[in-house]
């Protein structure tokens, strides 16, 4: 499907782009089209509704200093193009790619996102689903099909990790901190 393609079916279903760019801290159109491109992503037409069908590994990170434990949370993310997105996400996510595993994915999550090559065990938490709005793509829905794990990693790990992420092309950074947990 070309961008053409994509604008015709996206205004077809009444889902106006105009507020789709990056300056404004969402995704383009064009960043959709690649996402269906790299098969990470699929639009679907389900009960009449146009949505965006997600699968994607949930990992929260935890981290036991001493006798306390700590969780890693996504604070914000700064656009280059100049928008700044408050997040406050207690967990990391990443799309499962075609062929891959939930849990390869998660390994392949914390390295992307905190680049921790991590070869350690994680906790399955269950799968969900669930339909509600992008802030990446304003007014298409998406289904996220979510594989919930979870990851208590020791101070000894703590120093491999990266606390700011910096996206390929130079869109944005991600800034992580660590919160106590409850």
């Amino acid at each position: 499907m070309n961008i053409n393609e994509l604008n015709n079916v996206l205004s077809k279903h009444n889902i106006s782009t105009d507020n789709w760019l990056h300056e404004k801290g969402t995704k383009t159109v064009t960043d959709l089209k690649n996402e269906i491109d790299g098969r990470e992503t699929v639009l679907e037409l389900i009960n009449g509704q146009l949505l965006r069908v997600v699968r994607l590994v949930s990992v929260q990170v935890k981290v036991k200093l001493g006798e306390q434990l700590f969780t890693l949370v996504e604070d914000k993310q700064i656009f280059f193009a100049g928008g700044i997105r408050k997040r406050g996400l207690d967990t990391l996510a990443e799309k499962i790619m075609v062929n891959e595993t939930p849990e390869l994915a998660v390994y392949r999550c914390l390295k992307e996102e905190i680049g921790l090559d991590f070869d350690g065990s994680f906790l399955f938490l269950g799968e969900n689903e669930e339909i509600k709005s992008s802030p990446s793509y304003p007014l298409l829905s998406s289904m996220y099909q979510v594989y919930n794990y979870q990851v208590v990693l020791s101070e000894k790990e703590l120093e491999f990790i990266r606390f700011s992420e910096y996206q390929k092309g130079g869109q944005k950074i991600t800034l992580f901190t660590l919160e106590p947990s409850n």
